[in-house]
């Protein structure tokens, strides 16, 4: 039976992670000790990229962030004003405001987002991120954006266990959103701290303790995510790889059409056995393969299931 090409996608959103170098040390950071340093997204093969997936899918959302993308502003502007110029309609981004003291590169930076056609600005606020990111450069952006009328900024918290609990670093955080919203900078829900990486290094003591993964939710269920075989967002990194929930290829290398058409998750039999029963199924695979894997320090089915693929990806 002849497979149609990409029959596996049906994109709706485009996410790109601009660099994994950041600005700040945060000790929640699902993705752990980020350094200050680090490679940026090649912007003109991310916005081929965009040009290429448009043509075929109607993409409504692009997402940019990092690490902190805005150390890298030309390729955040330059992929933004690709996407709206290909009629992409939700077009975000995710920054902490901290990418330089001098307050007529704020100034500059600001205008130029402003310029390239970004709608939504979720500026990172909270008890992390000031603790060592400095709250004067982050006022003067959020102050540049208003003055260059901004259609719509945020502050984007992170709340320990949630937004009810009544914990120092809450508290902390509800104290900084007031000095935004008397700006007339309302806020995000934001979201809760993930129990990974950085998080589970400093923070345990406020989390509640890592519940056992609901191993019966289906591929697809978990937020923010859907099934290997009805992908509806990619996610492209600083170096070029495509994921779904797994590598798929890289833009660098190979035409992202050629990506989307060349990928069959039917082929490989840990994903067939992911789709067939879910990540109890992928489990008893992997065992067949020799792969055994210790899942106590996963807080979700999603988290298991990386980490099996993970080992089965591993030479023996």
């Amino acid at each position: 039976m002849l497979r149609c090409k990409g029959q596996y996608f049906n994109l709706n959103r485009i996410e790109f992670v601009i660099t994994r170098a950041c600005s700040g040390r945060c000790k929640h950071c699902a993705l752990g000790e980020l350094t200050s340093k680090g490679r940026g997204i090649n912007a003109d093969a991310a916005v081929t990229a965009i040009k290429r997936l448009t043509e075929r899918f109607a993409i409504d959302s692009i997402m940019t962030f990092g690490g902190e993308p805005l150390l890298f502003a030309d390729a955040v502007c330059k992929i933004h004003a690709a996407a709206r110029d290909c009629g992409i309609a939700k077009r975000q981004l995710i920054t902490n405001g901290f990418f330089s003291k001098n307050e007529q590169k704020i100034d500059d930076v600001a205008k130029t987002l402003c310029d390239s056609g970004i709608n939504n600005i979720m500026l990172s606020v909270d008890a992390f991120h000031q603790e060592t990111i400095p709250l004067e450069p982050v006022l003067q952006f959020a102050d540049a954006l208003i003055k260059y009328e901004f259609p719509a900024l945020r502050t984007h918290p992170a709340w320990v266990v949630n937004k009810k609990d009544v914990n120092i670093y809450n508290t902390e955080t509800k104290r900084l959103l007031k000095i935004f919203a008397d700006k007339g900078i309302e806020a995000n829900y934001g979201n809760d701290i993930s129990p990974s990486g950085n998080a589970l290094k400093y923070l345990a003591e406020y989390l509640p303790p890592i519940a056992e993964a609901d191993l019966s939710a289906p591929c697809g269920s978990a937020p923010y995510t859907s099934r290997i075989d009805e992908i509806d967002r990619i996610s492209i990194n600083p170096d070029g790889t495509v994921q779904a929930c797994f590598e798929m290829g890289n833009i660098y290398r190979d035409d992202i059409l050629n990506i989307v058409d060349s990928y069959d998750p039917y082929k490989n039999p840990a994903l067939c056995a992911l789709l067939d029963g879910g990540v109890t199924e992928l489990l008893c695979y992997a065992e067949t393969q020799g792969v055994i894997v210790d899942i106590a320090d996963c807080p979700s089915a999603c988290k298991v299931c990386r980490k099996v693929m993970a080992a089965l990806s591993t030479p023996k």
